[in-house]
């Protein structure tokens, strides 16, 4: 389930868009130099860099909505929510002039660990001893405005990833690794910027969140299959759109996924161990159920 990628700390620091070809050591390749790094131009450009929010939008408002529905408050409102995507939108501008820049974090506000059998149900031990994404800070702050949450517009991380938006990139990735698409992330679908990152080849602490999962009776009434639990769900991917310098005078937008933290996410009795579990969508679902 999502896992056999192993973490490497150089790489939280490292530009989120990989190459195809060598996501390990080099950016995708509007981006880089002849040596694979971040273009000199654009780090020099990288105060230019803004994320606008390009959905997702409708989806937290329908939480907030759902009396029924506890990864959001009932009690916030619209505006609220509205007055928090300009803020996300910076938090993530903030992150990719970071990792432009190669800047180390000083206080991660999650931390990569091994999944041990406390932090799953019984259906989900096969996650035991693999990797899992985790709170850095826990229990967590007791004060809800100082928490790195959806509400007070900030990002746990951006999904780091090889671009595989040219055909025969995707053919290669595809070849040279067996786990594609276990960690492969499909961005702004129906849009103009429909965009598909695969993280099987180099991969940061976002790459590592694992998912909630129940088990529900087939539709076929033959057995049992795995279904998202969206009550144990505690945060989201949501899609921003990147507008990035390049080494001349122009700008390109690219699309990324940043993992925003919901409020059920720093509840002690329902989320124990502060593990960040996200819903990878229904698309994902066939990587659960052992078939594509």
């Amino acid at each position: 389930m999502k896992q056999q990628v192993a973490p490497v700390q150089a790489l939280e620091r490292a530009f989120p868009w990989r190459s195809a070809r060598d996501p390990m050591n080099r950016v995708y390749e509007p981006f880089a130099d002849a040596d694979g790094r971040v273009h000199p131009r654009i780090v020099a450009r990288a105060d230019e860099i803004t994320a606008t929010m390009l959905r997702n939008k409708s989806v937290f408002k329908a939480i907030a909505r759902d009396p029924d529905d506890h990864r959001l408050p009932v009690t916030v409102t619209n505006e609220q929510l509205e007055a928090a995507w300009p803020v996300l939108g910076e938090s993530v501008a903030a992150e990719i002039r970071r990792l432009t820049r190669g800047h180390a974090l000083k206080s991660p506000p999650v931390r990569i660990a091994r999944v041990e059998r406390k932090h799953v149900p019984r259906h989900e031990r096969a996650l035991v001893g693999q990797w899992g994404l985790f709170l850095a800070q826990w229990p967590p702050n007791r004060s809800p405005r100082r928490r790195p949450s959806l509400l007070n517009g900030r990002i746990l991380g951006v999904y780091m990833g090889a671009v595989l938006d040219d055909a025969d990139d995707l053919a290669y990735w595809e070849e040279a690794y067996e786990r594609y698409p276990a960690y492969a992330l499909g961005l702004g679908d129906g849009t103009r910027y429909q965009s598909l990152m695969g993280a099987e080849g180099a991969a940061n602490a976002a790459v590592f969140a694992n998912t909630a999962t129940k088990l529900v009776d087939r539709p076929d009434g033959h057995g049992r299959e795995i279904a998202i639990d969206e009550r144990r769900v505690n945060a989201m991917f949501v899609e921003f759109l990147v507008r990035m310098p390049l080494p001349g005078r122009g700008f390109r937008a690219q699309t990324i996924g940043a993992v925003v933290a919901l409020e059920n996410a720093f509840d002690q009795k329902t989320n124990p161990y502060g593990s960040i579990l996200v819903d990878y969508g229904e698309t994902y679902l066939p990587n659960l159920n052992g078939h594509s």
